[in-house]
């Protein structure tokens, strides 16, 4: 028995792009790209971990669009004898109510969980338990009189427990004893404990967690919800098919193949044809050779080719003024690059205390403060990365 599984596609109109559009079409093309090749796997059963769609707050025509692609995408799967079982993902963003409409088409061969569940699936003389953990956000439990006022580290652990007491309820339901499937299979949307959730998710605090005692068990996890493909043991997350923002620069895109050998799981990661995110960082010597008709930097040429580009550079006052971002754009674009994100300069003004003695003369929070003054970051923007810094010195 084969089983895919996928992950954080969030179908959406209106990415960073050439137009609104265009990045829903790169989703769209990685999408049909994966079916193909599941199709090619002779997959059995693909299990969609939540997080399909970008906003909950969009258009009726927006919605329809992404809901469109999203059906199309599973009819082609279950005309090539391929069943799917969806779980909705994070409740914030990924709207139950599409979902719902999902269901509402009554697609054969697929089965949408917004409640936690479990399903047997049967193929090739086995038998797979399926429990089914949508995704949860605090504003799942705050209604709840049981959570109403309670200070947020207690709302966390009672939100563990629970997460905990379901995964572990739903094994050992009484007709899991009675069918004694010949595995058992979790797929969530949630952090699991032990994973690498990338600088990005450190300051996640007080969400709901999949702890290790949650999964004991199961042979396989198949989770949603941190776009970083991974493995701990028998749990994983497959990231996301199509990078969507340059914090997935260096993650690959993908999803998963699991393997059932009647004794245990295989699994392989299949890489995606997604499209590259490229950040170029440049210094003042790179910036003068530039404005003097010189690029010996672009090294990077031969990347930029398709990809969705940024700059990042530093130099001082005088040699600023003097660079042209619409000359340097127009040469990002003359080198094939499919979209210019953003051409951004930290500029080393005279006067100003050095880096260096900043963080060599000062406490992390204030030496935050120290540099984000000297970078001439608005203040408001400054309290709120001093408390970041502040939340992260806790968690370290």
């Amino acid at each position: 028995m084969k089983i895919a599984h996928i992950a954080d596609i969030h179908w959406g109109l209106g990415y960073p792009g050439p137009n609104s559009e265009s990045r829903f079409l790169d989703i769209c093309r990685v999408m049909d790209w994966s079916a193909d090749r599941m199709i090619t796997e002779q997959v059995d059963l693909v299990l969609v971990a939540g997080d399909m769609f970008r906003k909950a707050d969009v258009s009726l025509e927006k919605a329809s669009r992404e809901i469109r692609a999203a059906v199309a995408w599973l009819r082609k799967l279950t005309a090539a004898g391929i069943e799917v079982i969806v779980i909705s993902g994070t409740p914030s963003h990924d709207p139950v109510s599409a979902y719902e409409l999902l269901q509402a088409f009554e697609l054969p061969g697929v089965r949408i969980v917004t409640d936690p569940n479990a399903i047997f699936f049967e193929k090739h003389d086995s038998t797979v338990s399926i429990v089914c953990l949508p995704g949860m956000d605090r504003s799942s439990f705050a209604n709840k009189d049981e959570y109403r006022g309670l200070p947020a580290h207690v709302m966390h652990q009672m939100m563990t427990d629970n997460i905990a007491e379901t995964c572990q309820g739903l094994l050992k339901d009484e007709m899991f004893q009675t069918l004694v499937p010949n595995a058992s299979v979790l797929v969530g949307h949630l952090t699991y404990d032990l994973a690498d959730t990338g600088f990005e998710d450190v300051l996640m605090q007080n969400e709901a967690i999949l702890t290790q005692e949650a999964v004991q068990g199961y042979d396989l996890v198949c989770l949603g919800h941190i776009h970083r493909p991974q493995q701990n043991g028998s749990v994983f997350y497959s990231g996301s098919p199509e990078r969507l923002s340059f914090s997935d620069e260096k993650q690959g895109a993908g999803f998963w193949i699991h393997e059932w050998d009647g004794t245990k799981f295989d699994s392989q990661f299949i890489n995606t044809p997604a499209r590259k995110y490229l950040t170029i960082y440049l210094k003042n010597d790179d910036i003068v050779e530039f404005n003097n008709g010189l690029a010996p930097f672009w090294r990077e040429y031969t990347l930029v080719s398709d990809a969705i580009v940024r700059i990042i550079y530093t130099c001082d006052e005088a040699t600023n003024k003097q660079f042209d971002r619409r000359a340097m754009e127009q040469r990002l674009y003359d080198a094939g690059a499919f979209f210019v994100s953003e051409i951004r300069g930290e500029i080393a003004r005279a006067g100003r205390m050095r880096d260096a003695d900043v963080t060599d003369q000062l406490g992390p929070v204030e030496a935050m403060r120290k540099w984000a003054a000297n970078q001439e970051i608005p203040a408001a923007e400054i309290d709120e990365l001093a408390a970041m810094t502040a939340q992260l010195m806790e968690v370290a």
